[in-house]
Order: C-alpha cells, then sequence, then structure tokens
C-alpha cells in the first residue's frame, strides 16, 4: 500500500472515530443537516408525483353533453347532427346510457349499489372534442351546445389542467431556489463545526506545522470529518425521506378507495438516493474546506503556504 493511500485511509477512520468520541454532538448535528436535506428531497418527490399525474391527464379540450332523461332516437340523431356540423368541435363520440352505466360500474367500487337500482338513472351523452383555440372560444362553443335542443347539460373545464402544468413548472423552479439555499445552509453549518474543530486544535495544528506538515497535511483529517458528517446526513436524509414517502404511500392506499382513483406517490430510486448522498458529502466537504483555509490563513505560522 502507498503511503498516499494510507494518508487518506488514516484520515478517514480518524474522522469516524473523532464523530464517535462526541457521540450526542455528532448526532445532533446530524439530525439537523439530515432534516434540512429531506426538506428540498420530499418536495422534490411531491413534484415528481404530482408532475407523473399531471401528464396523465389530457389537456385536449373536450365537453361532456347530457341529454335531458327523456331524450329519444331522433333527439339523439339530431343533437349528434349538430354536434359534427359544429365548427369548433374535431370529433363527437356518443355515449348511450347504458354503455355510461357499464363504464361506471367498471371503473368504481360502486358496481354493487348501481346493480341494486331498479332502473339506469344516467342520460345518454356525448364526448365532444374540441379543436384547440382560445378560451373564450370555447367558453362559446360551450354556451352554443349547451343551447341545443334536448341538450339538459355541458360539462368540460378547460383551464384547470394547463394552471396545473404551471403551477408544477413554478413548483420546480422554487424547488431549485430552494435548493440552493439549503445547499449553502449544509456547506455553512459543516463549515462551522469543522471551523470550531480547528480552533479548539489550534496548538496541536501549531505544533504539527513547526515539525514539517504541510497545509495538506493539516487540512485532511478536517475535510474527512466534513466528508463523514456530509456523508451520514446524506444517508439521514435519504432513509427520512423514504420514510416518510412509504407512510404517506400506506395513508393514500387507504384514502383513495374512497375517490374510486388511485394516486401513488414516487419513490427515489437507488441511483437518485446515492445522488443525494454525494450531494451532501460533496457541499459538507466543500463547507470543511472553506473553513479550515480560512482558520489556517489566520494563525497559520506559514501563511505563505495556504
Amino acid at each position: 500500500m502507498s503511503a498516499w493511500l494510507r494518508l487518506h485511509l488514516h484520515a478517514f477512520a480518524e474522522s469516524f472515530r473523532r464523530l464517535g468520541t462526541q457521540p450526542g454532538a455528532a448526532a445532533m448535528s446530524t439530525l439537523v443537516l439530515a432534516l434540512a436535506v429531506s426538506l428540498p428531497v420530499l418536495a422534490a418527490i411531491a413534484l415528481k408525483s404530482l408532475g407523473s399525474v399531471a401528464a396523465g391527464v389530457s389537456t385536449e379540450p373536450q365537453l361532456t353533453v347530457f341529454l335531458k332523461p327523456g331524450a329519444s332516437d331522433d333527439d339523439v340523431r339530431r343533437v349528434e347532427a349538430s354536434l359534427r356540423a359544429d365548427p369548433a368541435a374535431r370529433e363527437a363520440r356518443f355515449v348511450s346510457r347504458t354503455q355510461a352505466l357499464e363504464e361506471l360500474k367498471a371503473k368504481t367500487h360502486l358496481a354493487d349499489l348501481l346493480a341494486a337500482l331498479e332502473s339506469n338513472p344516467l342520460p345518454h351523452a356525448f364526448a365532444v372534442r374540441l379543436r384547440a383555440a382560445e378560451p373564450t372560444a370555447l367558453a362559446a362553443a360551450r354556451d352554443r351546445i349547451a343551447r341545443l335542443p334536448a341538450v339538459d347539460q355541458v360539462a368540460g373545464d378547460f383551464e384547470w389542467t394547463e394552471r396545473l402544468r404551471r403551477w408544477v413548472r413554478f413548483g420546480e423552479r422554487a424547488l431549485a431556489v430552494f435548493s440552493a439555499l439549503l445547499a449553502l445552509t449544509v456547506a455553512f453549518i459543516v463549515g462551522h463545526l469543522i471551523r470550531l474543530q480547528v480552533v479548539s486544535q489550534k496548538e496541536e495544528i501549531e505544533v504539527s506545522q513547526l515539525i514539517g506538515a504541510t497545509a495538506a497535511d493539516v487540512r485532511r483529517p478536517f475535510l474527512y470529518r466534513g466528508f463523514a458528517q456530509g456523508l451520514l446526513a446524506g444517508v439521514g436524509a435519504a432513509a427520512l425521506s423514504a420514510l416518510a414517502v412509504y407512510w404517506l404511500e400506506s395513508e393514500l392506499r387507504a384514502l383513495t378507495p374512497s375517490y374510486a382513483s388511485e394516486f401513488k406517490p414516487y419513490f427515489l430510486t437507488l441511483p437518485e438516493m446515492a445522488l443525494v448522498v454525494a450531494l451532501v458529502s460533496a457541499l459538507a466537504t466543500a463547507g470543511a474546506w472553506w473553513a479550515v483555509h480560512r482558520e489556517l490563513r489566520k494563525f497559520s505560522p506559514s501563511k505563505g503556504n495556504p
């Protein structure tokens, strides 16, 4: 084993040994860092989950045209002809009341309740896909279709999915700023902890420099100490995030059947967890380097060798 590798292995082992000499303080600082890091991680998971829902929702303008309960076959044909002739309509698909009932039974948890009904309470309907247009033109088309004979109600919302996507994009930008601030916070906290350790070992450092230790020799154990602190904080943040998402998933699993829908939160993959740990370790190491470099310039007898 080369001397260079032996020095680094010794410094790496020494960093964990030093943390073990003060387990309470090390655990508290690591927990604070892990909680700080878990905040943007959980925010990213929430955005990823919300983004997957938004991506699965069709943003093409669409109307559901409900006919009156007593609409006859002639009424259905007249409404269909009017819809196909409307310049705003791209496609009109007829959904009979029988088909609507079967789809409702298949897609919801109300099959037993619907089967107990003596008659079908659903009306005939049309699913109308509209051409891309301005919101005012879409609203005008909705009002025009609602005035057709035998039409009871027209349902359609053209704006909520676009608003959802805009909020997701805004959340991504806000998350980037928030993550950058917390990254600086992680580097600052670790740097402050390392600075206190450097100050407490001032006499030991000065003696080692007098007998030939270079700035790199002095800096090395503190860098590994910062790296160890960041490594533990990154693992803790990934574990806390995974536990939070697992709890949320179990709660949603019990809640969503009541709404006949299914929403699954996004889980971090192993490469993404490794990336979180690596980034936190790098930030902590950078904070430690800055703190040691700053303190060595203050009291080092060899200021010319920073």
